[in-house]
């Protein structure tokens, strides 16, 4: 009769307010290996879950996924080379960047991959057009400064 009685005041409760929180259930979901990556995405999307990891005691290598992680790691330090590269640049950086969605793991490493190629040749093009730039300036200089000694040297 008293569980019957909480459970039905519990069940009657306004909806959350700053004193109160939701009716929250512990869940246990098993997803296909396929289809984990979208649905826990999705899920984590919804943002109305708490995921709790059951595997906390091992670490990122021990895991079953020891592959992904390392690819994610890879990919992980190629987005700090570009937010390095953004800031050396004196761009402004977005702190919400657009998220494009069912973004496939691959395609993202694929496009990684291009980007920071693409990048990394294009410092070197621009190492090498900076030093240009320097010996050509450094010739014009020898340049001018020749031709003032030429002149004094043919004036007197």
């Amino acid at each position: 009769m008293v569980l019957e009685r909480w459970e039905n005041f519990v069940d009657n409760l306004p909806a959350m307010d700053l004193m109160r929180s939701e009716k929250m259930s512990l869940v246990q979901l098993i997803i296909p290996v396929e289809s984990a990556h979208r649905a826990v995405s999705y899920l984590g999307g919804l943002g109305l879950l708490q995921f709790c990891d059951l595997n906390a005691d091992k670490s990122p290598f021990q895991r079953t996924f020891v592959n992904q992680v390392k690819r994610c790691g890879e990919m992980s330090r190629k987005l700090r080379f570009f937010k390095d590269q953004i800031h050396k640049a004196g761009l402004p950086c977005s702190t919400h960047p657009a998220i494009e969605p069912d973004v496939e793991l691959e395609e993202l490493e694929i496009q990684l991959a291009e980007h920071e190629h693409e990048l990394i040749e294009m410092n070197s093009n621009s190492e090498k057009l900076q030093q240009t730039y320097n010996e050509l300036l450094e010739f014009k200089m020898v340049l001018q400064k020749v031709n003032f000694l030429a002149l004094k040297f043919l004036l007197h």
